[in-house]
Order: structure tokens, then C-alpha cells, then sequence
């Protein structure tokens, strides 16, 4: 009897030591195994830092005086605890990206408009969600007779523990670069929780949000010169497939040309394409094409040399080293045109059918056709698709959202197709068939230069009986209403966001899906892709009816329309997978989709075969429209430049270059010819992941820095 005494104090003190600590290591292991799976770059520092994590709340926790206040906050830390890595999992399981808490407070409300895709991912997700909540019953079996016993008694362990797993946490990040970074929130979101996990990254994101420190850029050489060998020729095409015989009008490609590569002597030139009749309007002994920079007036070495703050001045000196891209044969092809930029919300290439939607399909393939366009899953989901897509440059990985960021800061966006196109004299205007300050839309849209029409400043929309807007607008209303806006007779830009495609796809609860059910009921695919074929369908229409309205007007072979998505619908990829007929790859196959850069002025298609994505497209129309940039600046390229590929993956170590595809999951190599994979050597690879690190932490700097307000930049119109 005189041994149980002391026996349970040891239990109890043991218990309070060591509950926290060992159910936040017990849920960063269950999160990292269930969640991050194989991205994980080390379970050691997760653990650690959540060893320490729990050690110092043990500390403050058992320096409670009263037992019954000491066993309420304890079962309220263990349900916080519960709760906040549960809503890691179903986030995650949502948006296919990571939860960065107090970044995103500010659209938290918005979290409701996905209840649906919530409850059916908490479903899915329900093992891994009962395994993070197991602490709570061991709390309440064992902890009012802990308390009772070991009052007081694990306050000085619990210091020990946290001093000791502190010291051991900072001395491996501090020889570990990349991990120290990911610590303070600078390596992006999806880095910081595959390196550090879930708790370290979401109080980085707390306590750094919106900084990234001092400006020290990666370097580990160029990609060029990591290659084996270093002085291959580019390669004859960037696909693994054979490339089609013509790429552009007059092209074939033969052992020594690129694939993507533009069209020099004896091809069809962007006159060739605009004119009905080249003979007439090209003079008997044109000037050979010299390309030139795309660079502009901005002496960057000089403003880094009167720079004081340093992050701004070595991002001076960054930019002046980038080699820029280069005036090509396609330079100018649409200047002074129309323009008309749409971001479909979730589409993917497999909704465009030759039968189904002939206008988009004729669109695809018979204006500017790319054969390898992604658009990859960008942090902010819809937001952070429309950043890249309208920016040239990634949203970052975490920390603000960009968009809505930008919009509250003022920053100046000097270089998106509004600001562009205002300064020389196009009416610009942003259409979105949803509340105007979704997303903070109402500033960061109208901070770019558009007149933004959406639902309380203009635009009307089909409402139910009850007042209330139908879910979601039809796409060919948007178009129709904005007709109202646009003067035919005068340059426009106008910019749709489209959200008839909008999850979730079923029909009761998808208006769009539900118009529609008739024209997809007998398609031989699940009720789940039917609606979702159907609710896109809106897209067609919407596109068809522009075309008739632009041609009756007769201007539509003086409007270019640029098509993309946000993202695919990351939520319901089995969807994709059952129209494309097989299961889709996840690194790279999933996130392959449509671009459409078109115009009726077009009289031949143009293939390229160049691997690109989003970011690509605003340098490639301002190339299109001979519009002035400075392609230093951004980290797009021009599509139809001869500027290197590189697609780069949000959150991913992942990419493809012009040597190669590299899976960073599990390290595969898919080599373009001339290249083996033994040709394709970790420097090389290291490299190409530096430069990549180095736009998107570039691209954050921008923002914050305002950059574009610290160039010698000719002042907006207003």
C-alpha cells in the first residue's frame, strides 16, 4: 500500500510532463503521414518543434494554481489543438493547398459559401479526423486523477523539456538553410509545412505574414551551366510525343529546331496572317526582323547604386542580371485591337469537344494553339489564379493574399493589361457575376484600373422569388449585361471573371447545372461530371453570343479574346479523370489545360508547342499588342519568344524546363531529346529550383517593397 502513493504521483506528474508535448508530436506525425505524405522533407524537425510547442504549454499549464481551472484549460487546449489540425486536413482536402490561419481572416467568412465541399471532404477525410482527436478521451480517462495527484509537481521538468528541444530545434535549423527559412515563413506555405509542419508554419504565418526579410537570393549557378553537357543544343521538341510536322504557318521543324522555336525566313509572318492578301500589303524587299530587348528606359544599376534600403537595391541589381525575352515575328500582330481576357472559373481541357462546344473548340485550335499549357494550383485558389494570370508573376505561398492585398495596400500594378491599356486610352472595364467584394474584388480590381461591374455596383443578375441571387450566374447573363458598358465604337478591355462553373456539381444545388441537364442527361459519364459538364456549358454559350454581337458590331476581326482558367476543379479531379478517359497523373497531367488567345483577324492557326503556364500569358499578349514592359520584371515569359520554358509549380519543388520534367515527389526525370537522364546531374536540378525560389520570393518582394513605385515608370492615366 505504501507503494501506491508514490506510483501515482509519478503517473500524474508524467502525465502532466508529457501530455501536451506528446499529442502535438502524435498529431504533426498523423498529419504528416495522412496529409503530406511523401513531400515530407523531415518528420525530425515537425516533431521537434511540436515537442517544444507542447513543453512550453505544459509549463504555463501546470503554473496554474487551481486544479478545476488548470483541468478546463487543459481540455480546452486539447480540443484547440484537435479542432485546429482537423481544419488543416479539410482545408487541405478542399483547395489542395495548405491553411495559412491568420493570412486568410480576412476571407474567412467566405469559408461558408464551401460548406458542401466541406462536409463531403470532413467525410472523406474521417479516419484521419478521428485519429487527431483520440487526445481528447485520454484527457478526460486520465487527467482529474492526475491532477489531483501531481499538483505543481511538472512545472521545472516541463522548462527542462522546453529549453532542451528548443536549443536542439534551432541548432539543426540554423545549419539547415532551407528549413530556417521555412521556420520564419519565407520558403512559402507549402514548403514551411513539409519541412517544419503545421504548427511551426501557421505561428510563422501569424508572426510573419506579409514579410520576407532580407533579400538573399539562391545560387547555385545557372541552370545552363549545371547541364550535361553544358553546350547541348536546344532541344529538337520539349515533348516526349513527336511534335506535328508544322508548328507555325510556313515552319517545319527539322534536327536543329526547337520545337517552339518562331518562325524565321520563308514563314508566315503576322502580316501574312492579318491580310487576305500578303502580295499587296508586303513591300517587294522588307527589312530582315532584328528582335530587341524587352527592356525598357529604367537604369537599374544606377537607381541600386542611390539605393539605401537593401532588399530593393539588390532587387535592383537582380533584375538588371536577367537576361529579358525578345521582340519576335508576332510582335505587334494585334496592336490597337480589342481586348477581351476571361478566367473560366474550374475548367479544364476536357470539357472542349469538336460536337459538344464548337466555339470554344474552334477557339482552341484555330487561333493561337498551345499544345502544353498549364495552370497550376496557386495559393488563394481562385484569387491567386486570377493574380498570375493577370500579373505574369506567382501569388507566393502563403502569408497575404496578393490580390486582395494589393487592392487594400494601393499597390501599384503598373504592368497588369488594365493599367497598360488605360495609359493609352482603352476604356477598361471588369465584369463579375458575383457580389463586388468578393475577394476583396471591389479594391484590388478597380486598384488595377478597371470600372468593376458585379453585383451592387451595376451588374443585376437572376434572383430567385426571394431576392436573393440564383446559384451560380449564368455566364452568357454576364456577357449580355456587359454589353450595356461597352462602347464597340472605341478601343475596350474588357476583363470576366465567369462563375457558372462553380462547385458543386450536382443538380440540385447548381442552378447552371440544373438549366442544362437536358443536353448531358444521356452522356455515358457519372451524374457528378454531367453537371459539370453542364454548368460550363454556360461558357459556350457566352462565347457564341460574343461572337455573333462582336460580329454584327463588325469588329470582331479587330478583338483578340484570351481565355484561361483559374484552376481546375481541384476538388473533383475524378472528374477530369473520367472525360479524359484514365486517371490523370497528379504532378504535372492534372494541372494541363486550355489556353485560347484568338482573334478574328486570324486566317491560319498558330501551334506552339512551347511548354507554359499562366504567368506566361500577360507578357505574351503586351507582346501581342506591341505594349511597352519590361520582361526583366515579371517571371513569365512571352510564349512566342525564344526565351528558355520553365513551368513552375506552386508550393512544388517540381517543374519543367527545357531539359527536362523533374518530379520532386519521387525524383523522377523525364528527359527532352537531345537530353538522357544522365545528362540531367542535382546541380542541374538544385539550380533550376533556386531560380524558381528566387521569382516567387521576387515576386512577394514586389508587393511588399512596392517595387513597381520605386522605378522611373511613367506616371497611370487616370
Amino acid at each position: 500500500m505504501k507503494t501506491k502513493g508514490p506510483k501515482k504521483q509519478y503517473i500524474a506528474v508524467t502525465f502532466l510532463l508529457l501530455f501536451f508535448p506528446l499529442i502535438l508530436c502524435y498529431q504533426e506525425l498523423v498529419f504528416h503521414i495522412f496529409v503530406i505524405g511523401p513531400a515530407g522533407r523531415n518528420i525530425v524537425y515537425p516533431l521537434l518543434f511540436a515537442f517544444f510547442t507542447g513543453s512550453l504549454i505544459s509549463m504555463i499549464w501546470n503554473a496554474i494554481p487551481f486544479r478545476a481551472l488548470r483541468w478546463i484549460s487543459g481540455f480546452l487546449l486539447t480540443l484547440f489543438f484537435i479542432l485546429f489540425f482537423q481544419t488543416h486536413v479539410v482545408y487541405h482536402s478542399v483547395f489542395v493547398t495548405f491553411w495559412a490561419p491568420f493570412s486568410t481572416l480576412s476571407v474567412a467568412g467566405q469559408a461558408f459559401d464551401y460548406g458542401g465541399m466541406i462536409h463531403d471532404n470532413a467525410l472523406a477525410n474521417n479516419t484521419t479526423l478521428i485519429l487527431l482527436a483520440l487526445p481528447l478521451p485520454v484527457y478526460l480517462i486520465l487527467g482529474i486523477s492526475c491532477f489531483r495527484a501531481g499538483a505543481g509537481k511538472a512545472v521545472l521538468p516541463s522548462y527542462i523539456n522546453c529549453c532542451i528541444s528548443a536549443a536542439v530545434f534551432l541548432f539543426l535549423i540554423c545549419s539547415d538553410h532551407d528549413a530556417f527559412e521555412c521556420t520564419l515563413g519565407r520558403n512559402g506555405l507549402d514548403d514551411g509545412m513539409a519541412t517544419v509542419g503545421a504548427i511551426s508554419s501557421s505561428i510563422a504565418d501569424g508572426l510573419f505574414a506579409g514579410e520576407t526579410g532580407t533579400l538573399t537570393l539562391s545560387t547555385s549557378g545557372t541552370p545552363a551551366a549545371a547541364l550535361t553537357p553544358a553546350s547541348a543544343p536546344a532541344p529538337v521538341s520539349p515533348s516526349p510525343s513527336p511534335a506535328p510536322e508544322r508548328i507555325i504557318p510556313g515552319l517545319t521543324v527539322t534536327s536543329d529546331t526547337p520545337a517552339y522555336e518562331i518562325a524565321t525566313a520563308g514563314a508566315a509572318t503576322a502580316l501574312d496572317i492579318l491580310t487576305e492578301d500578303p502580295a499587296e500589303d508586303t513591300p517587294e524587299t522588307a527589312e530582315a526582323f532584328v528582335p530587341q530587348p524587352r527592356v525598357m528606359d529604367i537604369d537599374l544599376e544606377a537607381l541600386a547604386e542611390t539605393e539605401a534600403n537593401k532588399n530593393i537595391k539588390n532587387m535592383h541589381l537582380y533584375f538588371a542580371s536577367q537576361e529579358p525575352s525578345y521582340t519576335n515575328e508576332y510582335t505587334g500582330m494585334f496592336e490597337g485591337y480589342n481586348l477581351i481576357w476571361i478566367t473560366v472559373e474550374g475548367m479544364c481541357k476536357y470539357i472542349i469537344d469538336a460536337e459538344r462546344t464548337p466555339t470554344l473548340y474552334m477557339m482552341t485550335h484555330e487561333g493561337f494553339d498551345f499544345t502544353h499549357y498549364y495552370t497550376p494550383l496557386w495559393y488563394g485558389s481562385t484569387s491567386g489564379g486570377e493574380w498570375a494570370v493577370l500579373t505574369g508573376t506567382p501569388p507566393g505561398n502563403g502569408g497575404y493574399i496578393a490580390m486582395e492585398h494589393t487592392g487594400t495596400s494601393k499597390t501599384n500594378l503598373y504592368f497588369t493589361p488594365s493599367m497598360r491599356l488605360r495609359d493609352i486610352g482603352y476604356e477598361c472595364y471588369g465584369f463579375h457575376a458575383n457580389y463586388a467584394d468578393y475577394y476583396g474584388r471591389n479594391k484590388s480590381h478597380t486598384n488595377m484600373g478597371l470600372k468593376w461591374i458585379a453585383y451592387g455596383t451595376g451588374y443585376k443578375g437572376e434572383l430567385w422569388k426571394n431576392g436573393n441571387l440564383i446559384w451560380p450566374q449564368s455566364d452568357l447573363n454576364l456577357w449580355n449585361e456587359s454589353t450595356a458598358y461597352l462602347d464597340f465604337e472605341k478601343p475596350f478591355y474588357a476583363y470576366y471573371m465567369t462563375i457558372s462553373g462553380h462547385a458543386q456539381y450536382n443538380w440540385g444545388g447548381n442552378a447552371m447545372a440544373a438549366r442544362h441537364k437536358d443536353l448531358f442527361a444521356d452522356l455515358p459519364y457519372s451524374d457528378k461530371s454531367k453537371a459539370y459538364l453542364s454548368c460550363e456549358y454556360e461558357v459556350e454559350l457566352m462565347l457564341t453570343q460574343m461572337l455573333a454581337d462582336l460580329s454584327e458590331a463588325g469588329i470582331l476581326d479587330k478583338t483578340v479574346i484570351v481565355l484561361t482558367a483559374d484552376h481546375v476543379p481541384y476538388n473533383d479531379m475524378d472528374i477530369c479523370d473520367e472525360l479524359a478517359g484514365h486517371e490523370l497523373e497528379q504532378e504535372f497531367e492534372q494541372y494541363e489545360n486550355a489556353l485560347i488567345i484568338w482573334s478574328g483577324a486570324m486566317k491560319e492557326p498558330v501551334t506552339v508547342d512551347k511548354y507554359c503556364s499562366s504567368i506566361d500569358i500577360l507578357p505574351t499578349v503586351l507582346n501581342l499588342f506591341n505594349i511597352e514592359y519590361d520582361s526583366r520584371l515579371m517571371a513569365g515569359r512571352d510564349i512566342l519568344s525564344d526565351s528558355p520554358q520553365l513551368v513552375m509549380f506552386n508550393g512544388s519543388r517540381s517543374f519543367i524546363s527545357d531539359a527536362c520534367m523533374y518530379n520532386a515527389k519521387d525524383g523522377s526525370i523525364t528527359p527532352f531529346a537531345p537530353y538522357t537522364a544522365e545528362d540531367i546531374s542535382s546541380e542541374y536540378i538544385s539550380a533550376v529550383q533556386d531560380e524558381i525560389k528566387n521569382k516567387a520570393r521576387l515576386a512577394s518582394l514586389i508587393i511588399d517593397n512596392d517595387y513597381y513605385n520605386k522605378l522611373d515608370l511613367p506616371a497611370p492615366a487616370e
